[in-house]
């Protein structure tokens, strides 16, 4: 019991203990909160990696595709069995954006354009989940272009005001005719939908986004055409949605357009059957099936079909180095944040030897009158750990409350530093995200425990090592 109680008085009388108590405290802290927001993060990007892409992707080793696009999905079919649970043939090229600004320059944006059957795309991902229009509201995954979209167009705004006209003559009727030429000559017959980061301006702070390609505008596309001489063809579309997936990555760069037009443009299309080609087969898999194991199934289907030309990946592995990067960022933050905790251990270790040297007359007249020296030992062991204890629960219960009103922290210091802290135009984040890992947080205040203890043993040892007649020798 003595031990106990000397440890408490130490505690309770020592208050320079208090500074390794406030190390070990912002250091349990500082790890827990970051390591919840970084996992937040990593969290939330996973699930928009994996809703932009599908579960496993089949795509050739040429920009041209393949022609036996249906025969590679009956293998997938055959090979993948009960875990494959849908799929859609895609023709993804790299080519050019350009949006016509009535009267105000042209902008033109380097893209990633996507030819998809809509109804297909949406059932391998939550590609129907992205789609949106003007208004924010969500629209179904169709290139259709509309009455109520042609409608939109400039000659299509003039139509309108003129049937909205009570008088009715022989001019309006004319004029009415040659607007309906002009609204068709405005709107391609062929939808597009635009990522959002495409067709606005982001300003962010809480003001409304700017729109540059309004839905039911005219935009036109540029990609490399199939022949022998490398050649640039072009299409004109109309804007029928946006895609909106909160990964800048995609919002800035996809535009996505019918699958057969964008053979036909780019000379991909047989002219005897009307069949085209495809560079990439988007596979949906059964929740609870084994992505690799599959992949690697399928890699050595496909190279029975045609060696050398086809890949199969995982999503994970198609966006393998983003993973890995916010990985080892993580990691590189813990190893620096945990030196803190490290810094609270050698705060302990000098404490403790200040002690042992101030407390030499009393450690001898504690085994002077029968403690042992495993007694003496466990004094400053468990003072350490009591200081470790105290430290990393406070740590704790201080980094969680952190992590729980951590929007309204960066709202208060967003208003005392006059400037946003989370930056909304960087991150399609309206909150910052955070995810508590409980095996984390216990990793973290067991690794502070285990400091606080190790950084005692030198000290204890010392003390319980005293000869008791030693020690008195000079009192």
């Amino acid at each position: 019991m003595y031990k106990y109680l000397l440890c408490w008085r130490y505690l309770r009388t020592r208050y320079i203990a208090l500074a390794s108590i406030v190390s070990v405290t912002l250091g349990v802290a500082t790890m827990i909160v970051v390591n919840s927001v970084m996992a937040g993060f990593a969290d939330k990007m996973r699930d928009r990696l994996h809703g932009v892409l599908a579960d496993l992707i089949v795509e050739s080793r040429s920009y041209e595709g393949f022609w036996n696009y249906e025969e590679v999905m009956a293998r997938v079919k055959e090979v993948g069995g009960d875990d494959v649970v849908a799929m859609a043939p895609t023709m993804e090229t790299p080519g050019m954006l350009r949006i016509s600004r009535g009267g105000r320059p042209a902008e033109s944006r380097l893209v990633q354009i996507i030819g998809v059957r809509p109804e297909d795309r949406a059932k391998v991902g939550d590609f129907a989940e992205h789609l949106f229009d003007q208004e924010g509201n969500r629209i179904p995954p169709s290139f259709e272009v509309t009455d109520a979209i042609k409608a939109l167009s400039p000659a299509g705004r003039d139509l309108k005001a003129l049937e909205s006209d009570p008088e009715d003559t022989f001019l309006k009727e004319s004029e009415r005719e040659w607007l309906e030429s002009q609204r068709d000559k405005q709107v391609p017959i062929h939808g597009a939908i635009l990522g959002y980061a495409l067709a606005t301006y982001h300003l962010g702070n809480g003001r409304d986004d700017i729109y540059i390609a309004d839905i039911g505008q005219k935009v036109a596309l540029a990609f490399p055409m199939q022949a022998k001489i490398p050649q640039t063809g072009a299409d004109d579309f109309t804007v029928v949605g946006y895609f909106k997936s909160g990964m800048s990555e995609y919002d800035s760069t996809h535009v996505y357009v019918p699958l057969e037009e964008l053979q036909r443009a780019r000379n991909l299309q047989r002219a005897s059957d009307g069949k085209g080609s495809v560079n990439q087969v988007q596979i949906k898999v059964r929740e609870g099936a084994d992505l690799d194991a599959l992949a690697d199934k399928l890699q050595l289907a496909m190279e029975q079909l045609s060696p050398m030309f086809f890949h199969v990946s995982t999503w994970e592995q198609k966006q393998g180095p983003l993973l890995a990067a916010v990985a080892i960022e993580q990691s590189i933050l813990n190893i620096l944040l945990f030196f803190i905790i490290a810094v609270a251990g050698f705060g302990i270790l000098a404490i403790f030897s200040m002690i042992v040297v101030e407390k030499t007359r009393d450690i001898g007249i504690l085994k002077a009158l029968g403690a042992s020296t495993a007694g003496v030992r466990n004094i400053f062991l468990g003072y350490g750990l009591l200081l470790g204890a105290v430290g990393s629960g406070v740590g704790m219960a201080g980094g969680l409350l952190f992590v729980r009103y951590i929007n309204e922290i960066e709202k208060g210091l967003s208003v005392i530093l006059k400037h946003k802290v989370f930056d909304d135009s960087i991150y399609y984040f309206d909150r910052i995200p955070t995810l508590v890992e409980p095996h984390t947080v216990v990793a973290i205040v067991a690794g502070a425990l285990f400091i606080a203890v190790g950084a005692s043993v030198w000290p204890a040892r010392r003390a319980a090592k005293m000869h008791p007649v030693k020690a008195l020798r000079f009192e």
